[in-house]
This record gives C-alpha cells, sequence and structure tokens, in this order.
C-alpha cells in the first residue's frame, strides 16, 4: 500500500477568512497505477474556534470547467443533514481529526511525471479562524 503524507513544521492555524487553498503536487512515482485515492485534511479546531458549524464547499480549481463541488465538515453535524458519511471527520489515534477533502484516480491531469492539486475549502457561515492544519494525507481506497 502507497501512502503518501505532507506535513508541515507543527501546524498552521488559518487566519480570519473564509478560504483555504491546498497546492501541492505529487510525483507519480510516489502513487499506485491507475489506482483511486483520497486526499485527507489532518486538522483540529482550537478552543477559540467558533465557526465551522456549517457545511464548507471544496472545489477542485485544475478542473474549474466542471461546476461540481464537494462538501465537508470540520464539527459533527446533525445526522439528518449529511447525505455521504465521507465528508464527517472522524478522530485519528494520534489525536488529530482527518476528513476526506478529495477523490481522484492517479492517471488524473498528469503533468510532467506530477499530480498538481489545487483544492479551494470555502466556508459561508464565519470565517477559517481556528482552524489548525497538520497536513494532508493521501490513501488508496
Amino acid at each position: 500500500m502507497i501512502c503518501s503524507t505532507y506535513r508541515f513544521i507543527g501546524a498552521i492555524e488559518c487566519p480570519r477568512q473564509q478560504i483555504l487553498r491546498i497546492k501541492c503536487k505529487i510525483k507519480s512515482q510516489m502513487l499506485s497505477a491507475n489506482a483511486q485515492y483520497t486526499c485527507y485534511l489532518v486538522f483540529r479546531l482550537s478552543e477559540k474556534c467558533r465557526g465551522l458549524h456549517g457545511p464548507v464547499i471544496v472545489r477542485d480549481l485544475f478542473n474549474w470547467r466542471s461546476k461540481e463541488t464537494g462538501v465537508v465538515y470540520f464539527r459533527h453535524p446533525n445526522p439528518w443533514n449529511v447525505r455521504d458519511t465521507d465528508s464527517v471527520p472522524r478522530q485519528r489515534k494520534d489525536g488529530w481529526m482527518e476528513v476526506i477533502v478529495w477523490k481522484f484516480n492517479s492517471n488524473y491531469e498528469l503533468k510532467n511525471d506530477h499530480l498538481f492539486v489545487n483544492l479551494k475549502l470555502i466556508t459561508y457561515e464565519g470565517t477559517m479562524s481556528g482552524l489548525i492544519v497538520r497536513g494532508i494525507k493521501f490513501r488508496p481506497i
């Protein structure tokens, strides 16, 4: 099983803005050929976080022609409001939370032997302030 992780030195707390961008590139050799993957955002919410109660929209900016968006939650929503349980955060063994922000095929839009990731997460209820990001993790489905 191939599993890639991108972490920061320490963690980063998001400022008071409505948008979080995730941009990186992955060498195609790090991924199994023609395999489905998920991209997880590893995070936690600070004690001072007052927002992020509602859904957060996820857009794949490399596939900008598509109007398709994803939805994720950083807090557990009311079960009646959730259609896809993949969009709900899960507790990890290390104490951090993770939520799936993107699914893709390893052959998706390869350029110069790399897969480029460019995601935009948007909250329309408050800001991302208090969201502490540890990194992103890619796992095969």
